[in-house]
């Protein structure tokens, strides 16, 4: 009987798709190439180079199966783990094409003895994975991924982590919690003699009085007490303060997963813009390369339409990511970051291999000794380009969403959404959906100008480090039976406090200020990463003071929540008195 391969596909353009290969056939390339029999979508799934690895049979034993990366920019991942070269893989493993890319299960029908997996052992305390800074392009984030890669061969693996112990900080925090537990054990003990003493009755507070114990100076003194040790517990300290578990439980269904994928286009012709490649020499050896041009704006990549030069080399101006989002009207309006539903208008995020790149003139001659460096364009927008086929050209460069999809927190179902408003002042848009019933919706709560540092918040989104998790659905199709293998968002809860708080511009007494950072909020929350960019930022009585957008693993920041506010109505900006 033919042994064969089956590819399950579990995520990306070919998400329900069952594949099947004959053993005897030989390598299967994966990539985006015309050559590759795995194929992907060359537009959606772009982090996945044109030739990214290939599956191979052994030629002496017929039941061991090879993967092999062909030292891709965006690496290979087999059950979550960063492989390099060629690596054995067995029936049932989980293949992710690139970093955030597309992911398939490995099978083969009929199974053979030899691929049921030993035991897996699981390490208790993993190293921790660093947060990196939400790009646009990279989902999410904002918060996100970059556009299509191919090959480096400079890439190496890095070095095997090293087993971390138990470090200063973890048993200084051990202490403080034991410090803590300590404290609360005094707080009970402390309760239960004030309830003694007023049990006692009339007879033991005279009784305390004759002996000249002075039984208002005792209470007193308990409650001074009480309320020393209550100010250094982290209980609650307002008025209808909630925990993280009540803001969890009453927001949960009211903040989405938002899933997109964008590309620019020409307006005038309707073309894709696409970022033009050559191949050059560089230190003694050839290189593919981006070629840059400069502008009124400074430095830009060279666009063209394909119609323009349609046997020019090129690499397509897009992305594709995931952020998170939260309802804000029954009838479906979902407030987000603005570099999650419209990321043409923030910072793109280049694919590796266009550095080092050239420089062209206005001519079209390359100038010498003249190459750019990722940090010399990292503030470029996509939609302020300025220079297309090798013309000036204003206002003829829009963004258009492939796709931009909303799923509720644990539900299967994607939901199209359309952009509806996008904030001129700050990271916010506003998206909408259309369902027949009626949402339920956050609290919102403009809080900007009593805000204060040190107060409690908490954000909710969906993480892109968080573990996924999927449901496997059964079509009822006759038309399509294929079963699907679905990716199921739950939200993720982190818990901080504002750090800081960052104004755009201020008055005071010495004079004015400005901060090209913006108004936002600097938070102490460092346990979550990109694709939580658009989620909500919660004060203490559970309401929406902001909307989270970027960090590192370090610190994160927010946007008030008043800029989501301006996008839900028609507040005039200019006094008519």
């Amino acid at each position: 009987m033919d042994l064969k391969i089956k590819i399950k596909h579990q995520t990306g353009s070919m998400a329900g798709q069952v594949e099947e290969f004959s053993t005897t056939a030989g390598d299967l390339k994966i990539g985006r190439g015309n050559k590759c029999q795995i194929q992907y979508d060359p537009d959606i799934d772009d982090m996945v180079s044109r030739e990214h690895a290939s599956i191979s049979v052994d030629n002496k034993e017929a039941d061991t199966f090879w993967i092999e990366d062909y030292n891709s920019s965006n690496g290979l991942f087999v059950n979550k783990k960063q492989v390099w070269g060629k690596v054995r893989i067995y029936a049932g493993d989980t293949v992710q094409v690139g970093a955030n890319g597309p992911t398939f299960l490995f099978d083969l029908d009929p199974r053979p003895e030899s691929h049921i997996k030993k035991t897996q052992v699981v390490d208790i305390l993993p190293p921790p994975k660093p947060t990196t800074i939400n790009k646009a392009v990279t989902p999410g984030s904002t918060d996100d991924n970059k556009a299509s890669e191919t090959k480096n061969d400079s890439k190496t693996p890095p070095s095997a982590p090293v087993k971390q112990g138990v470090g200063k900080e973890t048993v200084q925090r051990m202490v403080l919690e034991e410090r803590k537990k300590s404290k609360i054990n005094i707080l009970l003990v402390a309760a239960g003699i004030l309830v003694l003493i007023i049990a006692g009755g009339v007879g033991i507070f005279k009784n305390m009085e004759s002996r000249g114990g002075g039984t208002e100076k005792v209470i007193a003194g308990l409650k001074s007490e009480l309320s020393g040790m209550k100010d250094t517990l982290d209980i609650k300290t307002r008025p209808g303060a909630k925990t993280p578990a009540q803001i969890a439980s009453e927001n949960s269904d009211k903040v989405v997963l938002i899933e997109m994928a964008w590309k620019l286009i020409h307006t005038p012709t309707g073309e894709d813009l696409v970022h033009r490649f050559v191949t050059t020499s560089f230190q003694g050896r050839k290189i593919r390369t981006g070629v840059f041009i400069r502008t009124q704006q400074g430095l830009e990549p060279m666009l063209f339409t394909r119609s323009a030069d349609p046997k020019a080399d090129f690499e397509p101006i897009r992305g594709a990511g995931s952020g998170s989002g939260f309802v804000v009207a029954p009838d479906g309006f979902i407030l987000t970051n603005r570099h999650v539903a419209a990321s043409w208008l923030t910072s793109y995020g280049f694919p590796d291999n266009t550095f080092p790149g050239i420089l062209m003139d206005a001519q079209g001659k390359i100038v010498p000794n003249a190459y750019v460096t990722r940090d010399m364009v990292s503030s470029w927008v996509p939609a302020a380009a300025m220079n297309i086929n090798n013309q000036y050209a204003s206002k003829v460069v829009e963004g258009s969403n492939l796709y931009l999809d909303v799923t509720f927190a644990r539900n299967d179902l994607r939901v199209p959404a359309k952009v509806v408003r996008i904030s001129n002042k700050h990271d916010v848009a506003m998206i909408k959906i259309d369902l027949p019933k009626v949402l339920s919706t956050v609290d919102l709560f403009n809080n900007y100008n009593e805000i204060k540092t040190g107060d409690v918040v908490t954000v909710m989104g969906y993480p892109g480090t968080s573990p996924d998790q999927y449901s496997q659905v059964e079509s009822h199709d006759y038309f399509n039976s294929n079963p699907q293998i679905v990716r199921v968002p739950v939200p993720t809860l982190s818990q901080g406090n504002i750090g800081r708080l960052i104004k755009g511009s201020s008055q005071t007494s010495s004079g004015n200020y400005y901060s090209s950072f913006g108004d936002s909020y600097q938070l102490t929350i460092n346990s979550t990463g990109p694709g939580n960019s658009g989620g909500p930022l919660f004060d203490d009585q559970g309401r929406v003071i902001g909307l989270f957008n970027a960090g590192n693993n370090i610190m994160t920041f927010a946007v008030p929540i008043k800029y989501g506010m301006e996008l839900m109505g028609t507040e005039p900006v200019i006094d008519s008195k």
